[in-house]
């Protein structure tokens, strides 16, 4: 049965009262939270053969991890005093996992997507022989940071990026490749006035929905474009202090944490910016400031051996000229390229490209050069 509703009344009433019209944009920020995702949250116990590493993350039921051993033995007080001194954690497919797979020890790990950075361990005192648990502030591995070429860690001092490795920055640097926000991720209004959806819509209109770092035009697509604070201080909302910047151009500002993007969210705005003749790579700088963040291990690494600038968002068509994936970085006179998604990668391949995960980007570099001589 059709129904027809007539809205004319209500439109009236709305307009005498002088109410302000306002856009409105359906949006699916928020995903249900499932019992893995609270298991996750307190760590939960698994096989290592059970841990995924299709991207060269650790990843359990399509959820961004990291994963350490509870089970500290006699050192476990020492642990407890000084988590340096305990056993670290993983957060990719290093070579110390791989050396555990060989020697065939699938040692019972804990998962979990916390971000606080403290660990519950526990343990026999090799002292007084008193089980013993705890939060332990245990330190990542350094295996896995030089894995992911973390923030450039094979190629800068390794210290200063290992002392300062935090959790935070690390689920937010690859947030686009997975689909759920870790546990404990800020709630994104804590700190904004309560007139601050006011504010931030008048700031995009000022600026006409228009990206100010990259000069995105964001009109179609205003669900992508924030307001930032320039100072950092979010209670100060002086028209001088807000600035409209895209979701990407965003999270890549100095002490932005808790910034999750989707993939669909990162690849949209690549899309967008080639699509407006904004993805003009001249150097390799152009090439960090317009990829996703969790390309940045690659990129770096690329750069060390003198390879053509890659583009930045490729869509690969069939013969139909319908898009059938889009790749994070390609070199399209070689057909070759670098996806985050499985199925991306697997429809570039038919078409023809020679298709790299991060992961195997990262273990074979030296052969991913080799074919872009």
């Amino acid at each position: 049965m059709r129904l027809t509703v007539d809205l004319s009344s209500l439109q009236q009433a709305v307009k005498a009262m002088g109410a302000e019209r306002i856009d409105f944009e359906l949006s699916s920020e928020l995903t249900p939270i499932e019992p893995i995702d609270t298991q996750l949250g307190e760590g939960l116990e698994v096989n290592l053969e059970e841990i995924e590493f299709e991207t060269g993350l650790a990843s359990y039921q399509g959820r961004q991890v990291l994963l350490y051993i509870r089970d500290h033995g006699g050192r476990v007080s020492t642990a407890l005093n000084d988590g340096s001194k305990g056993n670290k954690y993983h957060i990719a497919d290093c070579g110390t996992l791989a050396e555990m797979r060989a020697k065939g020890r699938f040692d019972r790990y804990v998962v979990t997507n916390k971000l606080s950075g403290q660990f519950h361990i526990s343990g026999d005192d090799w002292e007084t022989n008193q089980h013993t648990e705890g939060e332990a502030n245990l330190k990542v591995c350094k295996n896995c940071l030089a894995h992911l070429n973390y923030q450039g860690y094979k190629n800068k001092v390794r210290g200063p990026i290992f002392n300062a490795f935090d959790l935070t920055d690390f689920f937010d640097t690859y947030s686009s490749f997975f689909k759920f926000m870790p546990s404990g991720a800020a709630n994104k209004n804590i700190g904004y006035s309560k007139d601050w959806d006011v504010l931030s819509r008048k700031t995009r209109e000022k600026f006409n929905y228009q990206c100010q770092q990259c000069a995105l035009d964001l009109n179609q697509h205003k669900r992508l474009l924030h307001v930032h604070h320039i100072n950092g201080v979010k209670s100060d909302n002086s028209s001088s202090n807000l600035t409209p910047l895209c979701c990407d151009c965003h999270r890549k500002q100095p002490l932005h944490q808790h910034m999750f993007i989707k993939h669909e969210d990162s690849k949209r705005i690549s899309q967008l910016r080639r699509s407006q003749g904004l993805n003009i790579n001249k150097s390799w700088q152009d090439v960090y400031d317009h990829a996703d963040p969790g390309m940045h291990g690659v990129i770096g690494l690329l750069e060390k051996y003198y390879v053509s600038l890659p583009e930045v968002g490729e869509d690969i068509k069939n013969n139909k000229q319908y898009t059938v994936a889009g790749l994070e970085l390609a070199w399209p006179l070689k057909k070759v390229g670098i996806a985050i998604d499985k199925p991306e990668a697997i429809a570039a391949t038919k078409q023809g490209w020679k298709i790299y995960s991060m992961r195997h980007a990262l273990s074979q570099i030296e052969q991913l050069v080799s074919s872009l001589r």
